[in-house]
């Protein structure tokens, strides 16, 4: 006569076999990931030397793609990235730049100085506020060493603002006389 055994399994000899084949499945597709992946070539500088001027510009070359990005509201200046990119012989390019309306220099200035206006920490000082694409340019009197900081840090968050700087009075008028006041 033949007997059935039961056939009985160790579930903690399942549980092992199980996750030495989850960590050998894991270690193939981390291997594959890393071949997979390509590193991305910062062309920006390139394209800053090329005279390329657009608002927080980042080009970048992932695989065979060129990626640009940026912010503008000269749209000719954005078409401009695009033919620049395919003069350097770059066939795959994404041109990403967004148009932007409003940021010319008047509109700048004008909110340059809302903002320094209503900015807590400025009380009693008073600026004059200066923009040429982009570039902007702050001269005033300060109580206080720490609100010339203040001012250019409210001034660079403004979109189309590329740089801020501040301009002591005391200073340009030493300069302007030859350093002698």
């Amino acid at each position: 006569m033949i007997r059935n055994q039961a056939v009985t399994t160790n579930p903690s000899r399942i549980a092992g076999r199980s996750l030495i084949f989850a960590f050998a499945v894991f270690c193939l597709l981390i291997s594959s990931a890393v071949r997979a992946q390509v590193d991305a070539v910062d062309l920006t500088s390139v394209f800053v030397a090329g005279g390329i001027q657009i608002d927080r510009l980042k080009v970048f070359k992932i695989s065979d793609i060129v990626l640009i990005r940026g912010r503008t509201s000269d749209v000719a200046m954005a078409a401009e990235a695009g033919r620049f990119a395919k003069c350097l012989g770059y066939q795959r390019v994404a041109n990403l730049i967004e148009i932007v309306p409003g940021l010319d220099d008047g509109a700048i200035e004008r909110l340059a100085a809302h903002e320094l206006e209503v900015q807590q920490g400025l009380e009693g000082s008073r600026f004059q506020v200066c923009s040429i694409k982009g570039v902007v340019e702050i001269r005033g009197q300060v109580r206080r060493e720490i609100q010339k900081d203040l001012a250019v840090d409210v001034i660079r968050k403004i979109d189309g603002v590329k740089s801020v700087r501040f301009v002591d009075d005391v200073k340009a008028v030493r300069e302007a006389s030859g350093g002698h006041h």
